[in-house]
C-alpha cells in the first residue's frame, strides 16, 4: 500500500496514508472482519481489531445540528492520514482524555499538537489536513454544532455567545480557526466521563448524552467568556501562592478518607483561610469541598467500573462512613445508585 510524506519532514518514520489508500485499507478490513460497522437512525459505530487501531468510534446524531462523537481505541503504531474536511463541516468542539494527535491543517496551523487534558475549538469546512495519531490509548469526545443550532441556542442571548463566534449569528459561513480553549476544568473532565461511561440504554441513554453534551458546550463557552475578561477581575496570586494552591490540592487528594478541615489545610499550606478559598476558586473554578466531593465522585465512577470491588468497598476506599451515605452522595451527584450505575457500566 503506497503513503505520503510529504511536507512532513518533521514526522520522520511515521506512515501517512493518502485519502484514497486509506479508503483501500478501510474496505480491506471491513472484508477481512478487521473493522465492523453498524447503523441506524440515530447512531453508527465503527469497532476496529486490525494493526493500526483497536477499540470504538461512535457517532450519535442527538438532535437535529448536534452530533456527538466519541472515540476510545489504542494506536499499536504512530501512523497518520491525509484528507479534506467537506464545505459543510460544522464547528466543533474537542475534549482529549488520554493520548492526543499531532496536526498539519493547511494555511491555518502548520504545526498544532492535541494534548490530553485539553479542550479545542475549530471551524475547519472545506481545509486540508494530515492527522497523527501517536502509539498509546486514546479517549476523546468531538461535538458538532451546525450554525442553525448556535444561532437557535442563543436567542435573545447573542451578546453571551463568545466573541469568536458572532459571525456564526450573521449566516452559516465564519472565519477559519482553530483555538485551543486550555486545560479541561474538573466539572469538564466529569461530564466527559460521564458521556464515556453512559450508565442508559436506549432512550434515556440518548437524553442523558444530550444533556451532558449540552453541559460540556455551556462550559467551554463559559471558560473562553471568562478567559477573554479583562485581568483586573482576577484576583492577584503571586507565584509562591499558587504553588501553595495546588500543594492544598494534593493535601486534599492524598487524605481522601480523612480530609483536613478548612483552617487545618490552611495552616498546613501557609495561606491564611480566605486567599485559600479565592485562589482555589481562581485556578480550579470549584470551592476547595466542592472539588473534592468531585475529585470522590470521579474516583468513584472509576472503581465501580474499572475494578472488582463492591459498592461498600468503594465507599470505604474514598472515606465514607457508611455504604448508605456514600449511596446518597452518589445518587444525588449522578441521579443514579452506585450498583445499578456499575452494572449497567459494566454491560455497556
Amino acid at each position: 500500500m503506497r503513503a505520503s510524506n510529504k511536507n512532513l519532514s518533521h514526522l520522520t518514520m511515521t506512515i501517512i496514508f493518502t485519502e484514497a489508500d486509506f479508503d483501500e485499507l478501510w474496505q480491506e478490513g471491513l472484508e477481512t472482519g478487521k473493522i465492523a460497522c453498524q447503523s441506524s437512525d440515530s447512531e453508527y459505530i465503527e469497532t476496529w481489531q486490525h494493526p493500526l487501531k483497536k477499540g470504538l468510534i461512535q457517532v450519535m446524531n442527538l438532535h437535529p445540528g448536534l452530533y456527538l462523537q466519541i472515540g476510545n481505541y489504542e494506536t499499536p503504531i504512530t501512523w497518520g492520514d491525509e484528507g479534506q474536511h467537506c464545505e459543510s463541516f460544522p464547528l466543533t468542539l474537542a475534549f482529549i482524555m488520554a493520548g492526543g494527535c499531532r496536526e498539519q491543517i493547511y494555511g491555518i496551523k502548520e504545526d498544532n499538537c492535541e494534548q490530553a487534558g485539553e479542550s479545542y475549538l475549530f471551524f475547519l469546512p472545506g481545509t486540508r489536513e494530515i492527522e497523527v495519531h501517536p502509539t498509546g490509548l486514546l479517549q476523546n469526545i468531538r461535538i458538532r454544532v451546525e450554525s442553525h443550532l448556535l444561532r437557535t441556542l442563543s436567542v435573545g442571548q447573542e451578546e453571551s455567545l463568545p466573541e469568536l463566534l458572532q459571525s456564526f449569528l450573521e449566516g452559516d459561513s465564519a472565519p477559519l480557526f482553530h483555538q485551543d480553549v486550555g486545560k479541561m476544568t474538573p466539572a469538564m473532565q466529569l461530564a466527559v466521563r460521564q458521556i464515556i461511561h453512559c450508565p442508559y440504554q436506549g432512550m434515556m441513554r440518548r437524553v442523558y448524552l444530550e444533556a451532558k453534551t449540552l453541559e460540556l458546550i455551556a462550559l467551554q463557552f463559559s471558560q473562553i467568556v471568562e478567559s477573554n475578561k479583562p485581568k483586573h477581575q482576577s484576583i492577584n496570586l503571586k507565584r509562591d501562592e499558587c504553588d501553595r494552591i495546588y500543594q492544598a490540592r494534593e493535601i486534599l487528594i492524598n487524605n481522601l478518607c480523612n480530609p483536613p478541615s478548612l483552617i487545618e489545610l490552611a495552616r498546613q499550606v501557609r495561606l491564611n483561610e480566605r486567599k485559600l478559598k479565592q485562589g482555589f476558586r481562581h485556578v480550579f473554578g470549584n470551592t476547595v469541598f466542592g472539588y473534592l466531593r468531585d475529585y470522590q465522585m470521579q474516583q468513584a465512577q472509576d472503581l465501580l467500573l474499572d475494578s472488582n470491588m463492591t459498592v461498600a468497598g468503594v465507599a470505604a476506599t474514598l472515606g465514607y462512613a457508611s455504604p448508605t451515605a456514600f449511596c446518597a452522595a452518589f445518587r444525588r451527584k449522578f441521579g443514579i445508585n452506585p450498583k445499578a450505575y456499575q452494572i449497567a457500566g459494566r454491560i455497556f
